[in-house]
């Protein structure tokens, strides 16, 4: 079987979640599948050297902007008329009508319709569409058992065609060779309404709250002016977008993450946080009872007082807070990006065969 893969968040967003997982995944097909996985990449991307050799091609599409082909089925079809795939994976973005092969798209969270997340609304909206467009998959692959039920609630599809495949942690998320003493709290993510940035501003500026490491702000919440407003001046320290190592650094050194969203269809930085040996202080909403399981503490994302408290008690108890860290490192382990293609691979096989009882 030829799987064609869209990888071009892989090099347009390569530090947000989407570019990181779409990145992570390549990797691990073309070792699972060598010689079976086309990859589109944008033209003229730095196209690791490693990958040459085991994809059976490497497409370069000419419009490297992102979302370049978001409405633009015709495109889409011209360039499968040229590259022959049996099955095509969509990661990102949205899905074309009427391409000429069977398609999986993968569904991360239901967030547009539930949140006013993103706030303005004309990208809402688009987000909204985009979520609409998966109905035209041939199947679904849904990050989370919550993904998929908040898929099934929110849009017409099918639930025969919507298959479950948790991500993975990559390898390089690993704990530190030599203990680090704890220097910040942590906190990894967009500032959209559900992130729910505000409730660390106010579990971090209330009474107490001086006892508790400063903050890093990772990801494009380090834009947030409620950062600038707050009163936690030369408190908060800022990282936009940091690479790998840095990331994995900056975790190894947190005293905890800190997740309050009211919505994730995986949470990602939970679990790499967890395989770095980070203690992780989680929403009880979404997916991430379901990924973090009883390897983090778990609290209500409307309670600030809830959560200081537990910082506090984590503070002043180490006994419990390296309990978190050897439970979290060990729950890390069985999500694997490995396993995460081997359920992919099952679900382009199923919609190669669904195409196939069609025709």
């Amino acid at each position: 079987m030829r799987i064609g893969l869209d990888a071009r968040a892989a090099f347009l967003d390569p530090n947000r979640g989407f570019g990181r997982v779409t990145r992570s995944l390549a990797g691990e097909l073309l070792r699972l599948l060598p010689g079976e996985v086309v990859l589109f990449v944008p033209h003229g991307s730095p196209v690791p050297q490693a990958w040459y050799p085991l994809a059976a091609r490497i497409v370069a599409l000419r419009r490297p902007r992102r979302g370049a082909f978001l409405f633009d089925g015709p495109a889409w079809r011209l360039t499968l008329a040229r590259t022959s795939v049996d099955v095509l994976h969509l990661p990102t973005w949205t899905v074309p009508s009427r391409l000429p092969v069977p398609v999986v798209a993968t569904f991360y969270d239901a967030t547009p319709f539930r949140f006013p997340s993103p706030p303005e609304p004309w990208r809402r909206h688009r987000a909204r569409q985009a979520i609409r467009s998966l109905a035209r998959a041939t199947a679904v692959h849904a990050i989370s058992h919550h993904a998929r039920s908040e898929l099934l609630a929110t849009v017409g599809v099918s639930p025969e065609k919507v298959f479950v495949a948790h991500l993975g942690v990559g390898t390089e998320f690993l704990p530190a060779s030599v203990q680090v003493p704890p220097e910040h709290l942590l906190f990894v993510g967009g500032s959209d309404p559900h992130k729910n940035l505000e409730l660390v501003l106010t579990v971090l500026t209330s009474p107490d709250a001086h006892r508790l490491p400063p903050l890093v702000v990772v990801g494009a919440a380090a834009c947030d002016r409620r950062l600038a407003e707050s009163r936690l001046q030369g408190r908060v320290r800022r990282a936009v977008s940091p690479d790998d190592p840095t990331l994995v650094s900056l975790y190894q050194r947190a005293f905890a993450l800190l997740v309050p969203s009211h919505n994730e269809g995986f949470g990602l930085p939970a679990l790499e946080a967890m395989a770095c040996g980070c203690p992780v202080l989680a929403a009880r909403a979404g997916a991430l009872p379901e990924v973090c399981g009883e390897a983090a503490v778990l609290l209500d994302p409307d309670d600030p007082d809830a959560w200081r408290e537990a910082l506090l008690t984590l503070h002043a108890e180490p006994g419990r807070r390296s309990a978190l860290i050897h439970a979290g490192i060990a729950r890390a382990r069985t999500f694997t990006w490995e396993r995460a293609a081997r359920e992919l691979t099952a679900i382009y096989r199923a919609a190669a065969r669904t195409a196939s009882s069609r025709s």
